[in-house]
């Protein structure tokens, strides 16, 4: 099987987890058929409190509802710069969005290349959801999320002692598994 890279992500809401799904269903199959849909389609699907957290132009199709301005300062995305993004700029294959079980799921996704694109956008996308990342596989390596704000966030190298991951405040899902069968 081909190596594939990740955003895995702490599940904060059940139901907001399969929000994010169904959307990412949406995007995969949008991306795969390059059937590129309307803006109305996007802003139909999305939930509202997901919407909440991107911003719009004024000139913008938008919610009924108040939401993030255009601000260049911050790092907020544009509602429908990140729906371009995810489906016609990032050079990746998008493969599955599963829950790995103890509140914790995974995008997975497979990079055409390299640059592909970066993870800024997929992860902010997952965020939307109340999907918080915290171990993110970009292909070059494997990194820590460490957020800094609601809408900014860095990556902290993991290193490895003994082939078992060592990461400082927070072990992944897959590394528990991994410490529990080699005992």
């Amino acid at each position: 099987m081909e190596r594939n890279e990740y955003i895995e992500f702490d599940i904060k809401d059940e139901d907001k987890f399969k929000d994010l799904r169904c959307v990412f269903k949406e995007i995969r199959e949008s991306k795969e058929n390059e059937d590129y849909k309307s803006d109305e389609y996007w802003l139909a699907l999305f939930p509202n409190y997901a919407l909440k957290t991107f911003c719009f132009a004024e000139s913008d199709f938008k919610p009924d509802f108040e939401t993030l301005s255009i601000d260049f300062s911050s790092s907020h995305w544009h509602f429908y710069s990140l729906i371009e993004h995810l489906i016609e700029n990032v050079d990746v294959i998008f493969l599955d969005c599963e829950n790995l079980g103890n509140a914790v799921g995974r995008l997975n996704f497979y990079a055409n290349g390299y640059p592909y694109g970066g993870i800024s956008g997929m992860t902010m996308f997952v965020k939307a959801f109340n999907c918080i990342a915290t171990i993110i596989d970009e292909g070059g390596g494997i990194y820590k999320v460490k957020w800094i704000s609601e809408d900014s966030f860095e990556l902290e190298d993991i290193t490895y002692q003994n082939d078992v991951i060592s990461i400082t405040e927070k072990e992944s899902f897959w590394n528990k598994l991994l410490i529990k069968l080699r005992k």
